[in-house]
């Protein structure tokens, strides 16, 4: 896949969360776990025929693994959770979005640092950086969601199958606020 068109699409994919999120909207177990391992799927297809590990490209993927990580577990520990028709539901905080601007800065100055240090360009897909801090956020929401006690929402007995889009979904929210 071309690598604008993955960069557009995770863009697209990150608002669409982002708005959601602050509508405030059901945990789903699904939801949490599925979009962190989709992305690091990719990232590890990407990375599976790289043979070149030098210490710039371990340096730089390991500070990846822990920022990444770091900034979506902050990110999982400032969401509101509560509950709404009896399932847990989630809702970001201006906080939210003070932890995701720092993370963007982050990742540009991982971008800057790794090629300061020469880190190579195939170290440094973008599916992996999104996909380590949706994993981070969806460890610390989900775990907190688990010791909340409150169910979480199964969207799929929730909706039918032609309403599931998230950009539906979306549009529907809307209309009802």
């Amino acid at each position: 896949m071309p690598p604008l068109l993955l960069a557009l699409g995770a863009i697209v994919v990150i608002v669409v969360v982002i708005v959601r999120r602050f509508l405030g909207e059901p945990v789903d177990a699904k939801d949490l776990a599925v979009p962190p391992l989709i992305l690091l799927g990719l990232a590890a297809k990407e990375l599976w025929g790289f043979h070149h590990w030098t210490p710039a490209n371990i340096t730089f993927l390991t500070a990846s693994v822990v920022v990444g990580v770091s900034f979506g577990m902050l990110r999982g520990a400032s969401t509101v959770l509560f509950e709404r028709g009896g399932t847990l539901h989630q809702k970001y905080t201006v906080k939210t979005m003070i932890i995701w601007a720092f993370s963007l800065l982050a990742g540009l100055g991982l971008h800057f640092g790794a090629q300061l240090i020469g880190a190579e360009e195939a170290v440094r897909p973008m599916t992996l950086s999104i996909g380590l801090s949706l994993l981070g956020e969806a460890i610390t929401c989900g775990g907190r969601g688990l010791q909340s006690g409150i169910p979480f929402s199964n969207r799929d007995a929730m909706h039918n199958s032609s309403d599931t889009s998230a950009l539906a979904d979306l549009v529907d929210r809307a209309r009802r606020r």
